[in-house]
């Protein structure tokens, strides 16, 4: 699946910040360098055209993911596409 041309994470600390969604886990990258790592269900997720914007809603992530395990994307996957 190819990744939307704009994915933004809303974080009340961070501000809008870019992300990228891999499964059910949504990483976003932080001002610093950070990566962080919530889950599909700790969002709620607005589509416009070829933007996706998450927003966190206060959620706790399922049970069973804490165990998760997916590897977070390297920080060139948060460039948007045509940028250098």
């Amino acid at each position: 699946m190819q990744a939307a041309s704009e994915e933004t994470l809303k974080h009340p600390e961070h501000g809008d910040i870019p992300a990228r969604r891999l499964l059910d886990c949504v990483f976003a990258l932080t001002p610093k360098g950070r990566i962080l790592h919530f889950h599909a269900e700790q969002c709620s997720i607005a589509k416009t055209g070829d933007a996706v914007r998450y927003e966190l809603t206060g959620a706790e992530p399922n049970p069973e993911r804490a165990r998760c395990q997916v590897i977070p994307p390297f920080v060139t996957a948060f460039r948007r596409p045509g940028a250098r």
